[in-house]
């Protein structure tokens, strides 16, 4: 298994360092290149609603990224201390017609359909993402 983790500061110009760090760990982890895309699009779509909708305007809270190879799938877990939020709970069902769809959370309902999985929980003051990109080929090095 590998594993790589960081912490990050919540503003936009931030996410440089998570897309580094996703593109550092794919190699070692022995992702193909569309599973890295795919891992790349989810933490974006999760870190941009954390830096615009969770934090206050001007706050640049912390977002803390882990990243690990599990049999054939890149495991990440996405924390922030925003207020508590479900991002999985609140993505549309992905059969809803467009007009029956409240606005926005299609971002949301993309990470869903990305992953193979999604779990969500409040763990003391964090919001904790724990979601599953499946990806092919992912070999142990």
């Amino acid at each position: 298994m590998v594993r790589a983790e960081g912490a990050f500061r919540g503003s936009l110009p931030g996410f440089a360092e998570v897309r580094a760090l996703a593109e550092s760990f794919a190699p070692a982890a022995g992702a193909d290149r569309e599973t890295t895309l795919r891992v790349i699009l989810v933490l974006e779509e999760l870190f941009t609603n954390t830096v615009t909708h969770g934090y206050p305007t001007g706050v640049e809270g912390p977002v803390w990224v882990t990243l690990s190879s599990q049999q054939g799938s890149i495991a990440i877990t996405y924390e922030d201390a925003a207020p508590a939020f479900d991002p999985i709970g609140h993505a549309p069902a992905p059969s809803a017609e467009a007009e029956e769809r409240p606005p926005g959370g299609l971002g949301l309902a993309l990470v869903r359909g990305l992953c193979a999985s999604t779990s969500y929980a409040r763990i003391g003051d964090r919001n904790r993402v724990i979601l599953t990109v499946a990806g092919a080929p992912i070999s142990p090095r």
